[in-house]
Order: C-alpha cells, then sequence, then structure tokens
C-alpha cells in the first residue's frame, strides 16, 4: 500500500539548526508543514523535491548514531575509523534512495504533530499522525535524544506504525562480522530492496 510506503519516508522532513527541548514542538509542527508544501508543489519536479526535503533534515539527524545502533556496538568497534565512516556513509545513501522513491508516493493525506513526550531526562518521542481519505490513521513516532553538545536534541530513530527503522535495518546487519568481511557487510547494504510497489 503507497501510503504505508510514504510513512517510512515521512520522517526525512524535519528541522534545519539545533534544537532547544523547548522548542521541539513548534519547530517539528512548522518543519512538517515546510515538508508537505513541498511535496504538494505541483511546479517542482520529484529530484528538487528530494533535494529541498533533504536539505531540511540533514543537519538534525544523527546519521553516527543510527549507523552505531543499525550495526550494533560489538560489530561497529571492530570496525577502524576509515570502515565506520564508509558504513555510514554507504548507510545514509541507501537511506535517502530509499525516501526518494517513498516521498513520490505521497499526494495531500492530512498531516497532524501531537505534543512531544518526554521518556526520559535524555529522551523525548514527538507522533506524528496522518489521516488518509479512507479514515484510517497511521502513527510516525520521531525519537530524540539530548546529545549534551551544541547540537541539541537529534533524532537516532523513527517508528512507522510500531516498526523501529533502525531496528529494521539492525536485523539486516546482525552478525555479518561474524560470518563475514567487512566488505561482505557493504555488499549487504548495496544488496538491500529498495520497495516500489503500490
Amino acid at each position: 500500500m503507497k501510503l504505508r510506503l510514504f510513512l517510512a519516508a515521512l520522517f526525512a522532513c524535519t528541522l534545519l539548526s539545533a534544537l532547544e527541548e523547548s522548542r521541539i514542538d513548534a519547530v517539528m509542527s512548522r518543519d512538517i508543514i515546510k515538508a508537505t508544501d513541498i511535496l504538494q508543489n505541483k511546479n517542482i519536479g520529484d529530484e528538487e523535491k528530494s533535494k529541498k526535503i533533504f536539505e531540511m533534515f540533514d543537519s538534525f539527524f544523527d546519521f553516527n548514531q543510527m549507523a552505531v545502533i543499525c550495526l550494533g556496538k560489538a560489530q561497529w568497534t571492530q570496525l577502524n575509523d576509515a570502515q565506520q565512516k564508509e558504513f555510514i556513509e554507504k548507510f545514509v545513501k541507501r537511506l535517502k534512495e530509499s525516501y526518494i522513491v517513498k516521498l513520490k508516493l505521497y499526494t495531500d493525506e492530512k498531516i497532524t504533530i501531537q505534543k512531544a513526550e518526554k521518556k526520559s531526562a535524555a529522551r523525548i518521542q514527538v507522533p506524528m499522525i496522518l489521516s488518509a481519505k479512507d479514515g484510517q490513521t497511521y502513527e510516525i513516532l520521531y525519537k530524540f535524544y539530548d546529545t549534551k553538545n551544541e547540537r541539541g536534541w537529534l533524532i537516532y530513530d523513527v517508528d512507522v506504525v510500531g516498526i523501529s527503522i533502525v531496528q529494521t535495518y539492525r536485523s539486516q546487519f546482525e552478525g555479518a562480522l561474524k560470518s563475514g568481511t567487512f566488505e561482505d557487510l557493504i555488499k549487504k547494504i548495496d544488496a538491500i530492496e529498495i520497495e516500489v510497489q503500490k
């Protein structure tokens, strides 16, 4: 179903700069509106839409943290600096390729950002509800953590209808370095299929 595919991409539509806890609700609401305006603009091609949306979220997702979670700390520490860098680059490239495909599925579904929920001193979750024309609703849960540095609060994971993006990738990478080499791990990333069916 196209909505389910689109949900997995919509989390990429957020934020421009370091975010303080007190501003999370306002900034999330503002930038989701901006992103949906871009998606609904028929005068902009798909490539340009993707570029504009990536410009909005690139600085606010902690791709390093996401990569560590996806690979698992035990496997991550087996990699040297150059391998870690290559893994992050490959991982982010694959994420973006997937989102470009799925962003094309958006039409005019209604999106509502709900109030941020503080789960702990260093964890906040922001629910977003997408309402389809058939009356069904779907929840996307943005997960933030406090970096304790100048970058402020960053997104480290997103749940799409109850399924964690990073845990989904982690299940594919689990044990990869036990049974193979780093080169085999990179091939796993390249081999991940991007769903395009509606």
